[in-house]
């Protein structure tokens, strides 16, 4: 049986007191390692920082979960965004990897994974983009920003000398490591996966009680969006900023026939947002969020081109096994093309109120126009990449070539 550990570089905060995040299906480390036990047959073990100095262990859907002590470092957060710091963490996984466990290591561009990386580079690995930038020019402008630029440039040096393959969201990564950074190596456009298994379209019953539960009728026009970035209260990069102006037009145009549910939102926009009438939750459990997507009419992400590395987005993909029609400009991901437009619509980057205007009137055609989608051609399009049996097919075949 092959054995993998799957790494993810920073704590998760618990969404009930007595459980760990994981226990509510959080964290890329966890999914991934469940996906690669249950469909691949792998000896999959998940592990992350705790948010404490103490030793967490845990069976999670048959996956042995690590919590490991980290030290906090809280005034380095204003240069390196990462403010806990795990030596345990590299340890750990050096003691497993030596036993015969591949890493999986999640965000290459972090202080944790670095620690890890450095631990285990005398051995084949697989490393998985979750978004991140590559450097950008060195200013002395700004100091603050020059030493982080710098501490990633040098971070991204020594991944030449990474053996196994890298897993990226994008070409754009994909040409920085191939053609800019020049690894050695293999780098392949593979994103994270969904559990199409698990997440269906609603029966026009189940539709109907999550739109009753949440105080809606079953003719009301139910738009949805996640728009949360790690590390963040309000995200600029997913177009959380338009929300209020998305709002503002739809509501003119369907009146209160159409209604709206943000999640991945802090304070103070969370009342702001609830105050005008949007529902909005800072987090979900994750089968509670996936069942608000799966009740709307249509999902929708207005995100800028900051987010051009992000790939498709996870969401985007939760939506197409939901058999929800899409507006995002990260649909330009998909990789058959001349398909978009049965899945919904891929807008432009939405960076100026040009393009904002644009994007509204996507939107406004998907609504107008909701009942030609079809859920099961979304759905069977989504699980062509997005499913967690294409990811493990294409986990297997690193495997193989390590």
């Amino acid at each position: 049986m092959p054995r993998v550990v799957s790494v993810l570089h920073h704590p998760i905060p618990p969404l009930r007191p007595g459980f760990i995040a994981e226990e509510d299906g959080l964290g890329w480390h966890f999914r991934s390692a469940r996906a690669l036990a249950k469909y691949g047959g792998y000896d999959a073990v998940a592990i992350r920082p705790n948010n404490t100095e103490t030793w967490v262990t845990r069976i999670v859907d048959g996956v042995p979960v690590w919590l490991v002590p980290s030290m906090n470092l809280s005034p380095s957060k204003k240069l390196w965004r990462w403010s806990y710091a795990s030596p345990a963490l590299a340890e750990a996984v050096k003691g497993l990897v030596r036993m015969g466990f591949i890493p999986y290591i999640h965000e290459y561009r972090a202080l944790n994974s670095e620690l890890v990386i450095r631990a285990v580079i005398n051995y084949p690995m697989i490393l998985q983009h979750h978004g991140s930038f590559p450097p950008s020019r060195l200013s002395l402008d700004n100091p603050i920003n020059a030493i982080k630029e710098f501490s990633k440039l040098r971070r991204d040096a020594f991944l030449r000398r990474v053996r196994g393959f890298f897993f990226v969201l994008n070409k754009y990564e994909e040409h920085y490591l191939k053609n800019v950074l020049n690894v050695d190596a293999e780098v392949k456009i593979r994103t994270m996966g969904v559990d199409f298994n698990e997440i269906k379209p609603l029966s026009p019953k189940e539709r109907l009680k999550i739109r009753e539960d949440l105080g809606f009728g079953n003719d009301d026009v139910l738009l949805s969006t996640y728009v949360g970035i790690f590390g963040e209260e309000f995200s600029g990069m997913k177009g959380a900023h338009y929300l209020f102006r998305i709002w503002r037009v739809l509501r003119a145009r369907f009146d209160d026939k159409v209604k709206m549910v943000v999640t991945g939102v802090g304070e103070p926009y969370l009342t702001a947002m609830r105050r005008v009438g949007i529902v909005a939750y800072r987090l979900l459990p994750h089968m509670d969020y996936v069942k608000i997507v799966g009740a709307s009419d249509a999902y929708f992400l207005p995100a800028t081109s900051g987010y051009k590395y992000g790939g498709i987005g996870v969401a985007v993909m939760e939506a197409t096994a939901l058999g929800v029609p899409v507006v995002s400009p990260t649909l330009r991901e998909f990789p058959e093309q001349d398909r978009i437009k049965d899945i919904g619509i891929a807008t432009d980057w939405v960076d100026d109120e040009r393009s904002l205007g644009r994007f509204i009137d996507a939107l406004t055609y998907v609504i107008e126009n909701r009942d030609s989608y079809k859920p099961w051609v979304i759905r069977e399009l989504g699980w062509r990449y997005y499913s967690w049996e294409s990811f493990v097919k294409d986990f297997n075949e690193a495997v193989r070539k390590l």
